[in-house]
């Protein structure tokens, strides 16, 4: 008992203020976990040196971003559960730094979507040997220390007099500087928003308090129809013929690497060989399948989509349901993001099928099985949905099978950073090129049923970026991102007895296939493809419509 008692006593000697320890911890994550920051600080601030008031605004910039921190640290330290939370900030700055620093990574609030709502494989995928040796040195050897040394508090209204003025202190810091710069801490406030997405804690606490607010605490409405008074056209039963139209849905495909863009590799041999229809002017509505799905449904634009107001209403797969189409969505790649939460659908991410599945998921074939059988059995007018999951990466490498190990020498590895530039390509590359023959294979099933009117449609849901400029993945802000994140890949194949029955003139898709597309058109021309008729329907966004009759 004496031991002990001593044994406290030296600890109390020794004890560090409370305000000391937030210090440090404010230090350490400013320095060291927050060396993207100060890099995109910099960058941003290059543009305006020379002008008038440029040292007065990097002060302020400055000031804000530290009083934050301050602020928050200030606001957390508490006895009993102080030293606590100081580590968990530790935590989660050390994780977030790692991948904003590796990748170039923005948490923005898109990305800590994807992060919640992930599959334990691609998580895996995330989580690398490096990834661990960084967390383990900068952030959790930190928070252990931070729990392991004594800390003393002021008591009473002293303590609280103290905490008040450092709260007062970072708030000053906050408002004071940028009130002094004016005009010129607006505009530069206004142009750089996205380096709050690199800072840490901020952008990770930050991202999951609107997550949680929007996604998962928020009052869930009733879903609203539109399009009620949408109805089939007479001849979308085509003459007595059967209609099918299958939609593929990649993942992370950036036009850039498509041979039929113009790309150096041989990338869409079997969509060359099928005459299919590219539209080489193609873009996404986000740069993460959180946003981009949703909004291609919605009968949204880009500019005007609010993904809590989509999600509280139909889509163009609720349309055409209604109207009489028969809807089937089947998954590979992380769920359907609500799009088919009211029309049959089948997820077979977590499938266990020999030679397709194994830790790290399926391959997209686990979709083709039974796409014949399916399709037979449905009625006419058909959609089959194929949500596949393409080139998710970082493990490009488990995206295909041996047999398409075509661009060598690759990346065989999730830890992509530590590839050369031309290894992670010639990866990608190959992934490429199993979504071509996946989408080959979808044609082949549909040309064995002549008889059948079909047709198929691809586009991704969002491009990549492979290390130009030392960013990787993707998730960047849409107005500010790299053009590889949101340029795609969109394509359509169409058989002869669809062009001939629907009267589409393949000549003018020739010249069509050159001018602006975007995922805006998705809504319409689904429509489209099965004459529907509604108010809902824009023909001007219909890709097919201005070359039918």
């Amino acid at each position: 008992m004496i031991i002990q008692d001593n044994v406290r006593a030296r600890r109390a000697k020794w004890a560090l203020p409370a305000w000391l320890l937030g210090a440090i911890v404010a230090v350490y994550i400013l320095a060291v976990l927050n060396r993207g920051l100060w890099s995109e600080l910099a960058h941003a601030l290059e543009a305006s040196r020379g002008t008038p008031g440029f040292w007065g605004l990097s002060v302020a910039v400055c000031c804000r971003l530290i009083g934050n921190l301050v602020l928050t640290l200030a606001l957390v330290i508490w006895p009993r559960i102080g030293k606590a939370l100081l580590a968990l900030l530790i935590l989660v700055s050390a994780a977030s730094a790692y991948y904003t620093e590796t990748f170039g990574v923005h948490l923005n609030e898109e990305i800590i979507q994807s992060i919640f709502e992930t599959t334990r494989a691609e998580a895996a995928a995330l989580i690398t040997w490096a990834f661990v040796g960084w967390f383990l040195a900068l952030g959790v050897l930190p928070a252990v220390l931070v729990l392991w040394v004594p800390v003393r508090f002021t008591p009473g209204w002293r303590g609280l007099g103290g905490r008040g003025a450092v709260i007062l202190a970072a708030v000053a810091l906050l408002v004071v500087p940028p009130l002094l710069t004016g005009r010129n801490y607006i505009y530069f406030e206004r142009n750089h928003r996205g380096m709050y997405d690199v800072y840490n804690p901020y952008a990770a606490l930050s991202g999951t308090f609107h997550y949680l607010q929007k996604d998962v605490f928020r009052k869930k409405k009733a879903v609203t129809p539109i399009g009620m008074d949408a109805t089939l056209a007479p001849n979308a039963a085509m003459a007595g013929r059967k209609r099918v139209v299958v939609l593929v849905v990649g993942e992370t495909a950036r036009a850039e690497n498509q041979s039929l863009q113009g790309y150096g590799r041989d990338t869409n041999p079997e969509m060359k060989r099928a005459d299919a229809i590219y539209f080489s002017d193609a873009w996404s509505c986000g740069t993460a399948t959180t946003v981009s799905v949703p909004c291609m449904f919605s009968n949204m634009t880009r500019e005007k989509f609010d993904k809590p107001v989509a999600k509280a209403h139909w889509n163009a797969l609720d349309v055409l349901q209604h109207a009489g189409v028969d809807v089937y969505w089947r998954d590979n790649d992380e769920g359907c993001k609500d799009v088919c939460a009211r029309v049959p659908n089948d997820d077979l991410t977590d499938a266990k099928i020999a030679r397709l599945c194994d830790a790290s998921g399926c391959l997209d074939e686990v979709l083709l099985g039974d796409l014949a059988d399916r399709i037979a059995k449905m009625r006419s007018p058909a959609l089959v949905v194929l949500h596949i999951k393409g080139s998710h990466g970082p493990a490009y490498f488990q995206r295909y099978p041996a047999e398409f190990n075509v661009f060598k020498p690759g990346c065989d590895t999730a830890e992509v950073q530590t590839c050369t530039y031309a290894q992670t390509v010639a990866s990608y590359d190959n992934t490429i090129l199993y979504t071509d023959h996946i989408l080959g294979r979808v044609v082949d099933t549909l040309k064995a049923e002549p008889e059948v009117d079909s047709a198929m449609m691809y586009l991704s849901d969002h491009g990549e970026s492979l290390g130009e400029n030392d960013i990787y993945l993707h998730g960047a802000d849409w107005a500010t991102g790299p053009s590889q994140q949101k340029h795609i890949p969109m394509l359509m194949w169409l058989s002869p007895g669809w062009v001939r029955d629907s009267g589409v003139r393949l000549d003018c898709m020739a010249q069509r296939r050159t001018q602006p597309a975007s995922q805006d058109n998705l809504f319409h021309t689904l429509l489209g493809f099965f004459d529907t008729h509604t108010d809902v329907y824009k023909p001007e966004l219909d890709l097919l419509a201005g070359c039918k009759g």
